[in-house]
């Protein structure tokens, strides 16, 4: 699938009391990176909800002046609901220094839930093959 990206560069007001960059920041970012792919998936922003955080882990701090780049992809399809993996990369190192997925439902008009007719494609890339699994295991329980 088609990674999407966005950048950002680590300011003063995104820090936290230890002076890196504060979890609730880099969250409000995830979710807008990962809406950017879902609008770029789906192409109705307004037929689109926000459904779930499944997880966020933090591997390294992210310092003051850094920039990093969410690349966000969707990895699981549903009838109406579709998940997308969430990398947040250093550009200066090119080092993963968190991950995510979120999940999005479509809806009509009407606000009742509608199909969306996302397909996932092949993929052999060894990392995209072990997100939908872990993507998956959200949904199966496993």
């Amino acid at each position: 699938m088609k990674t999407y990206k966005a950048s950002h560069m680590i300011k003063s007001e995104d820090l936290n009391h230890h002076q890196n960059l504060y979890a609730g920041r880099a969250i409000e970012w995830m979710m807008e990176s990962s809406f950017i792919a879902a609008v770029g998936e789906h192409k109705n922003k307004h037929g689109l909800l926000y459904k779930n955080t499944h997880q966020f882990n933090f591997f390294s701090p992210v310092d003051p002046g850094e920039i990093i780049t969410y690349e966000s992809t969707v990895v699981r399809t549903g009838k109406t609901s579709f998940t997308i993996h969430i990398d947040v990369i250093s550009e200066e190192t090119g080092r993963k220094k968190a991950e995510g997925y979120t999940t999005f439902v479509t809806i009509d008009e009407q606000s009742r839930p509608e199909a969306h007719g996302i397909r996932l494609d092949e993929t052999d890339r060894e990392e995209e093959l072990k997100w939908r699994k872990e993507a998956d295991a959200f949904f199966s329980g496993k």
